[in-house]
């Protein structure tokens, strides 16, 4: 019985956990299709907008296009190149605006999204929708993607990023 409850913890506590990622403010919109995306990397410095992560240099996060406009729909795809599993929500994505060398988070207000934790398999690639804010200036954005690495039970979750290429917003 005692290792019943320890697995239930183990559970409860990445249901928790998925729940924080997941609550932060968001745009609505999700999917589940592959794609062909423009290149894109994770980033390994570190993150103006994510503290308390590391950048995933094992999870490429992709964007369908190069150059969108304020509000356009936009197809993320992460392709995961490790043997762990991660979970993740592309509607909780955060976009980063490019200010010289600094890449500044850009409040999004009034955003809401459904709490997911979708499983990115080891070597495998998944795609969501998510929609970029509107009024957008144009410039160089670059989406961020937090992801939570699975791990055994009573082992604390490691959280980290995937970054995308710059985009232009015109």
């Amino acid at each position: 019985m005692l290792f019943d409850t320890r697995r239930l913890s183990g559970a409860g506590f990445v249901l928790a956990i998925a729940t924080v990622i997941a609550c932060r403010p968001s745009v609505s919109g999700s999917g589940a299709t592959d794609s062909t995306a423009a290149p894109a990397r994770a980033d390994s410095t570190p993150a103006s907008s994510a503290s308390g992560t590391t950048r995933s240099d094992s999870v490429l996060l992709r964007t369908d296009k190069t150059q969108y406009r304020a509000g356009e729909k936009m197809t993320l795809t992460l392709e995961n190149k490790s043997a762990a599993s991660f979970t993740f929500n592309p509607c909780t994505r955060s976009i980063e605006r490019q200010d010289g060398a600094v890449w500044t988070a850009l409040p999004d207000e009034g955003r809401m999204c459904t709490m997911e934790a979708w499983l990115l398999d080891p070597h495998g690639t998944r795609s969501g929708a998510t929609d970029l804010p509107s009024p957008l200036p144009a410039g160089r954005y670059r989406v961020v993607v937090r992801l939570t690495r699975e791990q055994t039970a009573g082992a604390a979750a490691a959280a980290m990023t995937a970054v995308s290429d710059p985009i232009t917003v015109t």
